[in-house]
């Protein structure tokens, strides 16, 4: 059985709840973009010791025998030499350190790329989020555009999708999560060549080519399989 739970983001006026679903190849896809939010999260020291253990892409790869198409995580790991503090100071450094208007380089929030206003992007995404009820976490308070907050939300419409009973439902969330994945995620392949830029350790370089591969073949899933 697959735990659901969500962070980042909740459900308006309601907390975040563990619920247990069956394992399939919906689920699958669930627990994937559930454990590259947390990857693309500020790590702390459980994400450290993965890291430096070669753990992360085993947790990546735990359900993909049941995704409807095939994905290799490859392998990533980190030098036992680098600290706790030295892994989560170039996370920062690449990710979320910079002055400017788009802040860092290789900045985790979408709203930066593709040129025009951030704002305006970020309320669209927003308006995504409300639409199927759903708001900012207090607990867990991301920019709307974050890149770990907008995979909670394509965990969260694949876990839609695998509880709908209606065919109708479940058909609606799947065109959700292409349509999201199309307009709000298009912006990876760039991250991808910004981190590059920035001569990063190479465990961050593999995180970002992980998300952006694996969106791009959820998506041509979903396209090939359309709802």
């Amino acid at each position: 059985m697959f735990v659901y739970s969500l962070a980042g983001l909740q459900i308006d006026g309601e907390a975040s709840q563990e619920m247990e679903l069956p394992d399939n190849e919906i689920t699958a896809r669930l627990a994937v973009y559930q454990s590259l939010a947390r990857l693309m999260t500020c790590p702390d020291a459980d994400s450290h010791s993965a890291a430096v253990q070669g753990e992360w892409p085993a947790r990546l790869a735990h359900d993909t025998s049941l995704l409807p198409f095939t994905f290799d995580f490859g392998a990533a790991a980190v030098d036992a030499a680098v600290s706790e503090a030295d892994f989560q100071a170039e996370y920062l450094r690449l990710f979320e350190v910079g002055s400017g208007p788009g802040g860092p380089a290789a900045s985790l929030f979408g709203g930066v790329y593709g040129g025009g206003d951030r704002m305006k992007k970020l309320e669209e995404v927003v308006r995504f989020y409300e639409y199927f009820g759903l708001k900012a976490s207090a607990e867990d308070p991301r920019p709307a555009d974050h890149l770990a907050t907008e995979l909670e939300f394509m965990k969260f419409l694949t876990f839609k999708e695998a509880t709908s009973s209606s065919p109708r439902l479940r058909a609606s969330f799947r065109r959700a999560q292409h349509d999201f994945l199309d307009r709000q995620l298009n912006w990876l392949p760039e991250l991808v060549k910004r981190t590059e830029a920035q001569a990063p350790m190479p465990f961050w370089q593999w995180a970002v080519s992980r998300c952006a591969a694996f969106a791009e073949a959820d998506a041509a899933h979903l396209t090939a399989v359309p709802a």
